[in-house]
């Protein structure tokens, strides 16, 4: 799965990709931290952010209560591509693409402090 993200290596891929800056936490066995979900498809996604781990390494993603696991396929500076390790559910997918619909024009800014809000962070 090395050209997941790539143009090169076999043509276009199959799942759909929808346009999903959400504020994502990636976990690994060594630590936490945020991301920005950039882009997502049943199989996979694109994040950035700060210190994600490495192409190989194993993760879990959580997004609007939606967890995936999968292992990072590439990277490029910030860019992250992951390729989950079984396809999202119709349900969880369709819930993050309605969250997209719904936060359309919004900031990513505007959106992490709504999830702070809404996760009880903020005062």
């Amino acid at each position: 799965m090395s050209t997941f993200g790539k143009c090169g290596g076999g043509g276009r891929r199959v799942a759909k990709r929808v346009k999903a800056p959400l504020v994502t936490v990636v976990a690994t066995v060594k630590e936490s931290r945020p991301a920005i979900l950039d882009d997502l498809s049943a199989t996979g996604a694109r994040l950035h952010g700060s210190s994600l781990p490495e192409p190989g390494e194993d993760l879990l993603m959580t997004v609007e209560g939606v967890v995936a696991f999968g292992t990072v396929a590439w990277a490029d500076g910030d860019q992250r591509g992951v390729a989950f390790d079984s396809p999202l559910a119709a349900g969880d997918e369709r819930l993050l693409r309605d969250k997209v619909a719904q936060l359309r024009g919004s900031s990513v800014e505007d959106r992490a402090a709504l999830d702070d809000w809404s996760g009880g962070f903020a005062r």
